[in-house]
């Protein structure tokens, strides 16, 4: 039974029906689509109508037409597809809004967004779903890849490179979300797109130095990510700045949950303040915190970053540096597609600009 098109939408649906099968891998690049006969009969229109569809699908370079042969989706037609690892998507609030603009702009522009499941909560079996995925790209030809890179494991920048070398191999360019994974100075060679980490870091402790704190501390996950550091470097830079020294400031490297650990820092360092790197993270230590008598924020401030859904809901309300979202997944999708179509031109690092948004955790009455 053919399919249903309403008039006066009729050629629309045709060529929006035919384009999302190109994309969706329906055809291969050698094998013909439908002729225009089998359309006809298909679809229940005129063959002026498919030919018309056909000259749309051929101007935007979605398919190419062999007189005696058939049309055929051409190679950049059946190259449309962009692959996307996010294996944070598993364990913060950061990434979601990320995924699903970059979804909407896939669909915008006419490109099929692959993205697989990496939502275990190992950091090592992250990395394995990584790999796959990776392997899976590129044996279904994606034209390029937006890669998060993996953390929490041991090893993490040889990790990272022996899943880019999957795409390297295939000359297949990628662009990296969030921060490198590379420490600086360093630079892995790809392009990045996210904000000026340490920058946050010395918005974060000029906010807390300014009303008057001066013990900060800084609490870090082990084995955290190159954008966390970052982070810490940016307090600790301006701590420095600020008294000559650096000893008024402490790291916590530890689980926020982990009460043992947060207890033995606090008795230590008596901090006025805890700098937490991310705001999850921040939510877990108040809560611990919570546990050994103390209140956020009239005997320890307390502040995050990403300024994610949990710092505006939680009691009291969590001081966070606020990171674009939509910003950072437009840029970093638009600089696929002109990686996609140059290869050969020089990497950057984009970082976006961010805001410190306060709440009541670093404000007591």
């Amino acid at each position: 039974m053919g399919e249903s098109f309403s008039t006066e939408s009729k050629f629309q649906k045709i060529v929006g029906s035919l384009k999302r099968e190109i994309l969706a891998g329906k055809y291969g690049l050698d094998f013909p689509l439908p002729s225009i006969q089998a359309l006809v009969r298909r679809l229940g229109v005129s063959s002026i109508t498919v030919r018309r569809a056909f000259d749309v699908l051929e101007r935007e370079g979605l398919v190419v037409r062999a007189r005696g042969r058939g049309t055929f989706v051409s190679r950049r037609g059946a190259l449309r597809k962009i692959g996307l690892i996010v294996p944070g998507i598993a364990y913060s609030e950061f990434f979601p809004p990320i995924v699903s603009e970059i979804s909407r702009l896939a669909q915008k522009e006419s490109y099929t967004l692959l993205f697989g499941d990496i939502s275990s909560k190992s950091p090592e079996q992250r990395a394995r779903a990584a790999t796959r995925l990776a392997r899976d790209f590129v044996s279904q030809g994606v034209a390029g890849v937006l890669y998060q890179p993996v953390e929490l494991v041991d090893d993490v920048e040889r990790v990272n490179r022996d899943i880019l070398s999957v795409f390297h191999r295939a000359k297949t360019p990628v662009v990296i979300l969030d921060d490198d994974f590379v420490p600086a100075p360093g630079r892995s060679g790809y392009d990045v797109v996210g904000i000026d980490n340490h920058a946050a870091g010395v918005l974060a402790a000029s906010h807390l130095l300014d009303m008057g704190v001066t013990r900060i501390g800084f609490q870090k996950r082990p084995k955290c990510s190159v954008s966390v550091n970052e982070r810490l470097h940016g307090v600790v830079s301006t701590v420095f700045d600020r008294f000559g020294k650096s000893d008024s400031h402490m790291v916590l490297e530890a689980e926020p949950t982990d009460v043992d650990a947060v207890r033995r820092y606090v008795r230590k360092f008596k901090p006025q303040a805890v700098v937490c790197g991310n705001d999850m993270a921040a939510v877990e230590l108040k809560q611990t915190l919570g546990k050994l008598g103390l209140k956020v924020p009239d005997d320890v401030r307390l502040m995050g970053f990403d300024d994610v859904k949990c710092a505006s809901i939680v009691t009291p309300g969590l001081t966070s540096v606020h990171q674009p979202c939509a910003q950072i997944a437009e840029t970093a999708f638009y600089c696929l597609l002109r990686r996609i179509e140059n290869p050969a031109m020089p990497t950057k690092t984009i970082s976006l600009p961010v805001k410190l948004v306060v709440r009541e955790s670093t404000t007591p009455q």
